[in-house]
């Protein structure tokens, strides 16, 4: 029989828990940093970007995915998933007290003095590679990953909450989390680049530059959303057949 686990352990577990969301808004922050690195204005299909993401969505649902799981493998015995919070112990004060540092440092200095001062600065980096001839977008559009990265992760903590308050989806709330962020970036941040290509296609057209590729590209961020259903449909027919 599985007995109850000592409390110090439960005291250390729970504040793990309850610093598991305070460490996925440090992996997005994290994520728009890495983003400036990955292969000029693409990303790399294996690069540290999608890596953090990744990381940010499985800390954020890693208390729901344990809930649904791992109690199912101790069958008759106590879930050995720990709740959020220090519980009160010998080693509950000094629990509080780092999951009280850890928060702060990472709400006050992190993202309220450190994040400002990164934007700022791959904003001016934009400034040089603009005057070296190169392009600015890898450096503007990190810089504004990096600024909204806390408005991200609150939009991605709805998105684990709706998943895990159906018993049929909470096993899988990362993933869940995952088809929200591939949905936001069809339907929100897709138009939006769009009209970014499109102003550089004028723009381009206006110096006497090649425009047709970039308005094309504007034409697909348009309707990415379709043309993946597009894909998708076809790979059902093709599977029917």
């Amino acid at each position: 029989m599985i007995t109850a686990l000592p409390d110090f352990v439960s005291e250390i577990s729970g504040m793990m828990v309850t610093l598991l969301p305070v460490a996925a808004l440090g992996a997005i922050v994290l994520a728009g940093l890495r983003l400036r690195r990955e292969g000029g204005t693409n990303y790399d299909e294996g690069g540290s970007f999608f890596k953090w993401l990744f990381w940010g969505a499985l800390l954020l649902t890693l208390p729901a995915v344990f809930s649904a799981t791992i109690p199912g493998l101790f069958s008759g015995g106590p879930s050995p998933v720990p709740p959020s919070g220090a519980g009160t112990g010998t080693f509950g004060s000094v629990a509080n007290s780092l999951t009280t540092g850890i928060t702060s440092f990472v709400n006050n200095v992190l993202v309220g003095r450190i994040v400002p001062l990164v934007a700022a600065a791959l904003c001016f980096k934009s400034i040089l590679d603009s005057s070296e001839g190169h392009s600015p977008l890898p450096s503007i559009i990190s810089a504004l990953f990096v600024l909204g990265s806390q408005a991200f992760w609150t939009l991605a903590k709805t998105w684990s909450t709706s998943s895990s308050s159906t018993t049929s989806t909470v096993a899988f709330a990362s993933a869940d989390v995952l088809d929200s962020m591939f949905n936001y970036l069809a339907m929100t941040i897709s138009p939006y680049v769009a009209v970014l290509c499109f102003v550089g296609a004028a723009i381009n057209y206006q110096r006497s530059r090649p425009w047709g590729v970039v308005a094309l590209s504007g034409l697909a961020f348009l309707s990415f959303s379709g043309l993946w259903s597009l894909v998708t449909g076809w790979m059902g027919a093709t599977i029917t057949w």
